[in-house]
């Protein structure tokens, strides 16, 4: 698989914990994020932390949030966890070249 595998145009910000103004936010559970007020956009692959819905939708809300036409997407950081090894990964070769 290519490094750069399903990467939106827009850059992508892994690991935020504060939202900078234009940018977007791609959320994951309900823990709040410092400067959400400010987002271009905001979509949470999955409220309550589920990680079958959050994988079920990881690249609908990226291409989403790429369509925004925000600065960056950011990325809350997302459990490390063996099971989310696979969305981490996803959104390591969706970052590639933007960080």
């Amino acid at each position: 698989m290519l490094a750069s595998h399903y990467a939106p145009k827009t850059r992508v910000r892994l690991g935020a914990i504060r939202i900078e103004p234009g940018e977007a936010l791609l959320a994951f559970g309900s823990d709040a994020v410092s400067g959400i007020d400010a987002a271009a956009a905001v979509m949470n692959l999955s409220a309550r932390g589920d990680l079958a819905e959050a994988a079920a939708n990881l690249f609908g809300y990226l291409r989403a949030l790429d369509a925004k036409a925000a600065q960056t997407i950011a990325v809350m950081p997302f459990p490390m966890m063996d099971w989310a090894k696979p969305i981490n990964d996803r959104l390591r070769r969706a970052a590639v070249g933007r960080e």
